[in-house]
């Protein structure tokens, strides 16, 4: 069967039948502690959109990896990266996008320690980070009674990526447009929340496709509130200039790169005040619906996935 006959999600669960890899990252004992590790490519056709500068490259390839460390609670330590590289490309080019990236690096406080050099028909960054906990968090870990949780908000970064592609531009966008192009990994946060979370990722394909990954994992149900998910009054508002719906982009849209988690409630009375975060949901039944009013409809798979796009 062809890749695009199936999905990448669905190719991961055929891997998964072999190999260990159904978490943000890979765990590995290490020393009284875990070493957390993590890989993840941007391919120039499928990841770099339209007036992306070298330095907002350099800086996204740096948060896509450093996000899958700080959702499995991690403190991140290394970075490395393998670049193909077109043969007709400037060098002074390829110099602000590693600039960027180290310094990107340094925000996190992890050191770019090295890396590779190929060529190839079009830009293709392969990022490698490390990150070191003594508690990591996978998404398997649910229980029942658990709350459900997201930080910071959803649905501006995919409406950004729309307005990108369709070369609209309305007052006030910036910000929208800056969250498609500079996302920023929830370290810190992560570091938070891993105390005391029983599952955690990250929302850089949906939310939706989030809390089934952990439902599915955890072999449990997931049960959110629509009239809780976080939306900014700006992603509202621009979405209706767009013609969109803000509530269906925070809950199908990718590349928040925003950290859900299940915690009990207790615990997320302790960390609710000291980070940017929502609780939206509860875990318990079977399977995972969304509830509206008096409405409770099955919530949909659905988000941004490879090999179907």
């Amino acid at each position: 069967m062809k890749l695009s006959g199936l999905g990448e999600k669905k190719v991961i669960e055929r891997l998964a039948s072999f190999l260990d890899v159904r978490d943000d990252a890979a765990c590995i004992p290490h020393g009284g502690e875990y070493l957390v590790l993590t890989t993840d490519m941007i391919y120039q056709k499928t990841h770099i959109l339209p007036g992306m500068t070298a330095e907002q490259i350099g800086r996204f390839i740096v948060s896509v990896n450093v996000s899958d460390v700080a959702a499995m609670g991690a403190k991140p330590a290394a970075f490395l990266m393998a670049c193909g590289l077109p043969r007709d490309m400037e060098y002074e080019y390829l110099e602000r996008i590693l600039r960027a990236a180290e310094k990107q690096c340094r925000r996190y406080g992890a050191r770019y320690v090295g890396g590779d050099t190929k060529e190839s028909d079009a830009l293709t960054l392969a990022g490698f980070c490390m990150g070191r906990t003594k508690r990591p968090v996978t998404r398997s870990g649910a229980k029942r009674g658990d709350i459900v949780a997201v930080t910071g908000s959803l649905g501006a970064a995919s409406l950004g990526v729309h307005l990108l592609l369709k070369g609209l531009r309305y007052p006030g966008s910036g910000g929208v447009v800056r969250k498609a192009l500079e996302p920023v990994a929830r370290v810190k946060e992560g570091l938070i929340i891993g105390r005391y979370a029983n599952a955690l990722t990250d929302t850089s394909d949906s939310l939706s496709m989030c809390v089934h990954d952990i439902a599915d994992m955890s072999n449990t149900g997931i049960k959110l509130f629509s009239d809780k998910i976080p939306i900014s009054a700006s992603a509202k508002r621009l979405a209706r200039k767009a013609g969109l719906s803000s509530h269906e982009l925070a809950l199908y849209g990718g590349g928040d790169y925003e950290l859900v988690y299940t915690m009990p409630p207790k615990k997320f009375e302790k960390i609710a005040d000291s980070i940017d975060t929502t609780e939206i949901g509860v875990v318990e039944g079977r399977g995972v619906v969304l509830v509206s009013g008096d409405a409770k409809v099955p919530l949909e798979k659905k988000g941004f996935e490879h090999f179907s796009h």
